[in-house]
């Protein structure tokens, strides 16, 4: 069994619309240090002292416009209707889900992702730049009597639907990619190759249908959430291994709450009575529930960040289907130590289902994959887009789709033209400057160096000091006037005070 460090943590966040107390604090005893290079994000409270006419807002990720970027068009990816409704004709489902970002080939200079290519089956594709993605004929598992297809296999197991692949950068030899083998329980397998997979003689990990397989570059161990009840219904589980073949047995870390049953029925009526969302087959209030589908967690610039995907149901399904209906987006977690997680802000989506419209395929559930990818600036955000939750007519369609965010771009401190600032506890660093990722386009950022209790400024470090931000940058250095360098400061507990006047503070950090 691994062992895990506890820490208690508590947030206040708010979304776009609530604004905090005019002073907030987070106060601490001691000092934070803070390494080199860490990007320190506003996802929970851990680094804040005071805080005055600020917002805290979870920013949305916006959708490629050619998305879906991969569709089901071949055979193997397309299925009949099982049934239909009466009055109905059973149409055919064009289908395919991924649940694991993309993984870099450095060698092959391609990214390569393994999805659900239909009933029973893994397929693979490559891609240059993420965008276009190629299927190709990898010959190693035969459909309708022909190996010209992208299916990958597992030895002796022609059925086996393998999932969560991963080019383990840690990985050598026939353990190169990894991957976990469904659609119940999880039995580790490994691939030299990507394409034909082995069983690995350890024992099953606990799971139902669903589960997020993430390498935790962090903490230097494989992530894996898997599905089991808890409070409310579906929750998330989590193991742990360091070998791939050991996993911890699964803790519970996260699941829906009272409030969470409020916010789902709110979500389900928005969807009643708005004709241009998705509205559910079934309405049956007294059914009304709010669970935790699943959730994927990845290590992101020293925190731990999950996307929990909330399915808020309208009703039950009737007998063939056995199921419920009902609406499937993903809001924010953080934590850090993976076990005390924080719901953040106000709990609105972070991938909301789309409106309804032509060519529209996630209308009805947002299924992202483990982790982003970094791409540049940005943070690319792949996804199983579904049309519907109850498929009255025996089908659905579903494709895998794109979304992209800014870099640090997960939530920001805001204020308006009034003016505002937030402050750091705290803090001991090392490295000689001060960089931030803000969008003072319309407004300005100046940046303070307070003491330790943050009553006063220190000379030389005042808000008139401070050369002001009047742009937008991913990474810009703050300055003073006369002052080059912070080495000055080593060695004491300062705080940080960022004065934005209708501005985003996104992340700063230190090198």
């Amino acid at each position: 069994m691994l062992k895990m460090r506890m820490r208690s943590l508590w947030i206040g966040g708010w979304i776009v619309l609530s604004l905090f107390s005019e002073y907030g604090a987070a106060q601490r005893p001691g000092s934070l240090v803070l390494k080199p290079g860490v990007r320190q994000l506003f996802l929970d409270d851990h680094l804040l002292g005071n805080l005055y006419r600020v917002r805290r807002v979870i920013h949305q990720p916006h959708r490629y416009e050619g998305s879906p970027v991969v569709r089901a068009d071949q055979p193997w990816e397309i299925r009949p209707g099982r049934y239909a409704a009466p009055g109905t004709t059973p149409v055919e489902s064009r289908t395919i889900q991924v649940t694991s970002a993309p993984s870099w080939d450095p060698g092959e200079k391609v990214w390569k992702m393994w999805y659900h290519g239909g009933p029973g089956k893994t397929a693979f594709a490559r891609s240059r730049e993420g965008i276009v993605w190629e299927k190709p004929a990898l010959g190693v598992k035969e459909f309708r009597g022909s190996r010209e297809n992208n299916l990958v296999a597992v030895r002796g197991e022609p059925d086996a639907l393998v999932q969560h692949v991963i080019l383990d950068p840690q990985g050598t030899g026939e353990r190169r990619y990894k991957g976990l083998l469904g659609p119940r329980d999880r039995h580790p397998v490994v691939s030299a190759d990507g394409y034909v997979f082995t069983r690995l003689d350890v024992p099953p990990i606990p799971s139902q249908d669903t589960s997020q397989l993430t390498y935790d570059e962090l903490g230097k161990q494989y992530i894996l959430t898997v599905k089991h009840r808890g409070p409310f219904g579906r929750s998330v589980y989590l193991t742990l291994s360091r070998d791939f073949e050991q996993w911890t047995d699964p803790q519970l870390i996260f699941h829906a709450d009272a409030r969470d049953q409020k916010l789902g029925e709110q979500r389900i009526r928005e969807h009643l009575v708005d004709p241009r969302l998705y509205t559910p087959e079934f309405n049956q209030p007294e059914n009304y529930n709010a669970e935790v589908y699943k959730m994927p967690i990845f290590p992101y610039e020293g925190i731990y960040i999950g996307l929990p995907n909330y399915f808020e149901s309208s009703g039950i399904t009737p007998p063939h289907h056995n199921n419920q209906d009902g609406v499937n987006s993903a809001k924010l977690a953080t934590s850090r130590d993976l076990i005390n997680w924080v719901k953040v802000g106000s709990r609105e989506s972070f991938l909301p289902v789309s409106r309804l419209g032509e060519g529209r395929i996630d209308t009805a559930q947002v299924l992202p994959v483990s982790r982003p990818i970094v791409k540049g600036d940005e943070l690319w955000f792949y996804y199983s887009g579904v049309d519907v939750r109850y498929p009255a007519r025996g089908a659905f369609q579903a494709a895998i789709h794109l979304a992209r965010l800014r870099r640090d771009g997960f939530v920001s401190f805001w204020a308006d033209e009034k003016g505002g600032f937030v402050e750091t506890g705290t803090l001991r660093f090392g490295g000689t400057q001060l960089w931030v990722n803000a969008d003072a386009s319309r407004g300005e950022i100046r940046v303070e160096v307070r003491n330790p209790g943050g009553r006063k400024a220190l000379e030389g470090w005042t808000r008139q000091d401070s050369r002001p931000l009047t742009t937008d940058q991913l990474k810009v250095r703050m300055q003073w006037e006369g002052k080059d360098s912070l080495e000055s400061l080593h060695g004491q507990g300062v705080r940080f005070r960022f004065h934005l006047k209708d501005a985003h503070l996104y992340s700063f950090w230190f090198e």
